[in-house]
């Protein structure tokens, strides 16, 4: 029984989204997402690695009316249990909350599907054609995309990204003059990071934006950093 193999990238189809934040700015709709394994997949991969009969998994009452999940799997003929647990959700609160424990446990417990961890910030492609349906902080509804993923997040990937393909996938700055929005909005920006809104990774994707001259991308910024000003 190889339990490393628990950790490995999954297929982009066994990947499911969730909104966690959206707003509507002067340049409209933008959303930011989040990635998680779906159950269906947990359980799969806990089949093929370890084998139905070696992994079992039950759930009991959360201290603050949530649920806890144990996930356990048996080592060495010994069963070892790892526990997390979430708050029930709006829609189909009490299948919401067991639907999180268990992927809970299976991450922090287990290293199933942490990889995503290591994901950048995931901006939404607004579009009518969307797979996936939102609404904004202020009540309008969307549809929208997620964002592809790179390689090291993908079957044979390595789970994290590296620093050679860091190197190969980032823009590099533009040489040509910018344009008199890009210089405009990029003055916004740089007053929110001056006024310390922005941090961490955050910081660093604006830095990047204004280095690369990514008109979208400031853009997207400059609405995100207004709604945590109105929040």
């Amino acid at each position: 029984m190889d339990l490393s193999k628990l950790k490995e990238p999954f297929p982009y189809e066994d990947i499911e989204w969730r909104l966690q934040q959206a707003d509507k700015g002067k340049n409209g709709i933008w959303g930011k997402c989040l990635a998680y394994v779906t159950n269906r997949a947990i359980c799969s991969r806990l089949d093929e690695v370890v084998g139905p009969e070696n992994w079992k998994n039950e759930f009991i009452k959360g201290p603050d009316g949530g649920v806890l999940c144990g996930l356990s799997i048996k080592v060495d003929g010994e069963w070892v249990t790892k526990y997390d647990g979430s708050e029930n959700t709006n829609i189909e609160a009490v299948k919401g909350g067991l639907s999180g424990a268990m992927k809970r446990a299976a991450s922090t417990g287990w290293g199933i599907g942490r990889y995503l961890y290591n994901l950048d910030e995931s901006w939404v492609e607004v579009t009518d054609k969307g797979k996936y349906s939102g609404k904004t902080k202020g009540g309008e509804w969307f549809r929208w995309n997620p964002p592809k993923l790179e390689s090291w997040a993908l079957p044979g990937g390595s789970g994290k990204p590296d620093a050679s393909n860091t190197s190969a996938k980032t823009p590099q700055p533009s040489t040509d003059e910018p344009s008199e929005e890009v210089v405009e909005q990029t003055t916004i920006l740089e007053g929110y990071i001056s006024s310390g809104l922005l941090k961490d990774k955050y910081l660093e994707k604006a830095q990047m934006y204004i280095k690369t001259r990514n008109l979208e991308g400031i853009r997207n910024t400059i609405d995100w950093c207004k709604s945590q000003e109105t929040a």
